[in-house]
């Protein structure tokens, strides 16, 4: 999801309370009984009852911003932050293999990045490459924290996409620094290797990197997991229970992509950039969304029409600041 001046999704979204965000994030686990939810909050009965999965106390961060679901797949673990609500609940996604972890993505802002840190250290093993999804800020803001504190650590993304970060970074820091202030990066992080398509395998684990174009952004990443029947879809799929983001507008091709997603056999459980795990049905719900989204455009001659038609069509969504964004970029005045 893009960032630009994102104070109308701050203002859609202040209001829901860690407490609310953790015990949503809980209770959209129920597929998956396998996760575990690490937070300071997990020993809330509610959110246990709201839960499938076995929740786990994370005693050496009781003061965590964020969530940490940790998903175990058979030698490896997929652990995924979670931001609050300001940061967009964003997906950080470590992947940790038997003697690295390999990040996805670096948050919108710089504390949320500094927990997903603090948190890989207590993993106990050495970062092997950051990788980026795609070029929305939401997504590389944070990236200045994870490099100061790991150095070493290299950061991929798909050949393109740093251009794109390197083009349009500098504005949207500005946008981000009026509404967030000193949470927001101060410089842009661009990716300085190039991860290429196909399967590579990265400490024990195959990965089968696929690029694609023209869906939820110009350009993004996409990771299949074979051996343990895991998508990485990042933005290219939505959650059930929150809006997408529409700007780029590109409709039709988005949902050509979705469908290629569908063709994928055995791929139950998807992680995506914003919110918790899904499974197959969210391919769907996403082009259902799309699809309206699509003919809401069509029918709609300023942004105030699309984004409160749009809001309507979907009124149990969260995040409807996404729609708001959204229509502030199908709708802008050419420069």
């Amino acid at each position: 999801m893009l960032s630009n001046n994102l104070g109308s999704q701050h203002l859609s979204q202040a209001a829901l309370s860690r407490s609310r965000f953790l015990r949503l994030a809980a209770g959209a686990l129920l597929p998956f009984v396998g996760w575990s939810l690490s937070a300071a909050a997990a020993a809330n009965p509610q959110l246990a009852q709201n839960s499938g999965a076995s929740l786990t106390n994370d005693a050496a961060a009781p003061g965590r911003m964020g969530a940490i679901l940790v998903g175990q797949f058979g030698l490896i673990k997929i652990h995924s932050y979670l931001s609050p609500a300001d940061g967009l609940q964003v997906n950080t996604q470590m992947i940790e293999g038997p003697n690295a972890v390999v990040i996805f993505d670096g948050q919108l802002l710089l504390p949320y990045a500094d927990e997903v840190a603090s948190y890989v250290q207590t993993l106990g093993k050495p970062i092997d490459r950051i990788i980026l999804s795609h070029a929305h800020t939401d997504h590389w803001g944070g990236l200045q924290v994870l490099t100061e504190r790991f150095p070493d650590a290299r950061v991929f993304a798909l050949d393109g996409i740093a251009d794109q970060v390197r083009a349009r970074g500098p504005a949207r820091l500005d946008g981000l620094r009026r509404t967030y202030g000193d949470k927001a990066a101060t410089k842009v992080t661009v990716p300085k290797e190039t991860i290429t398509e196909g399967l590579q395998r990265i400490d024990g684990v195959t990965y089968d990197f696929k690029r694609f174009v023209d869906a939820e952004s110009d350009l993004q990443l996409a990771a299949l997991l074979p051996e343990q029947k895991v998508l990485m879809a990042f933005d290219l799929v939505f959650s059930p229970n929150q809006h997408a983001f529409t700007g780029a507008n590109h409709f039709d091709h988005w949902i050509i992509v979705l469908e290629s997603l569908k063709a994928l056999q055995g791929y139950d459980t998807i992680t995506i950039g914003h919110d918790t795990p899904v499974d197959r049905s969210a391919i769907d719900s996403t082009m259902t969304y799309v699809k309206r989204a699509k003919e809401i455009r069509a029918a709609s001659s300023d942004a105030k029409t699309y984004s409160e038609n749009l809001k309507a069509a979907f009124p149990e969504l969260r995040q409807a600041g996404f729609v708001d964004l959204s229509a502030s970029y199908l709708y802008a005045v050419p420069h």
